[in-house]
């Protein structure tokens, strides 16, 4: 009987080496370009985190400015008795509202005239002045709806809306804000500010004071 050769040949490893090769390229440059969207998407986030930090400083300075623009005190009463009162409210409030328009670059509409830091129209949704006499703290509120509220209160007892303690005679006021964030998404931001008025008189007073003291005559 006779046997027939077989020849077995070894499979050629050259086409599945480039094959390998191309699949191994493919996977790398789809995770080249994951990694490059990744990287462009976190810093996109972080820009806009860091513009959020610095809107939130700026709009706390200025509801800050716009709060003792409004505090115009009864010159006459603090003369006679050193009590630092704002007794004219509405005269207050509509300070308030013209240097809130002035600091935050708005129109007489409160919508925002560049759109870099606030994205639309700034609503008033607080203010309030605390007058404090001896232990009293005299209150008076302006809601958002235009509703007036007055009552008094204790000294050491009353609070702000964000839970700040009264000390002395202060404004408080609170805004809501639109702001675009990420991927053009339009969110609303809330600040608000107590600037306490008697430690900024009477520190812009003593500050006066010394400079004067100091003065010194050739």
């Amino acid at each position: 009987m006779k046997y027939g050769k077989r020849e077995y040949r070894l499979p050629k490893t050259e086409n599945r080496q480039e094959t390998e090769k191309a699949e191994s390229g493919q996977v790398s440059w789809v995770l080249g370009l994951f990694l490059i969207l990744f990287l462009a998407i976190l810093l996109y986030m972080q820009l806009q985190l860091a513009m959020y930090k610095a809107s939130a400083r700026y709009l706390e300075d200025a509801l800050a400015l716009s709060n003792l623009a409004s505090a115009v005190i009864d010159i006459r009463e603090y003369g006679s008795t050193h009590k630092v009162h704002i007794t004219d409210q509405e005269q207050a409030y509509a300070g308030y509202c013209s240097a809130v328009r002035e600091n935050l670059g708005l129109n007489e509409n409160y919508e925002a005239v560049s759109h870099k830091l606030i994205s639309g129209k700034v609503e008033i949704r607080n203010y309030i002045i605390y007058n404090v006499t001896g232990t009293k703290v005299q209150v008076w509120e302006r809601n958002g709806d235009g509703r007036i509220l007055e009552w008094e209160g204790t000294l050491g007892e009353v609070r702000t809306p964000g839970g700040q303690t009264i000390e002395n005679t202060g404004v408080y006021s609170e805004i809501t804000y639109p702001v675009e964030g990420f991927l053009g998404i339009t969110v609303t931001a809330e600040k608000s500010k107590l600037v306490d008025v008697v430690s900024e008189y009477m520190g812009e007073e003593t500050n006066e004071k010394t400079e004067d003291e100091s003065g010194v005559e050739e």
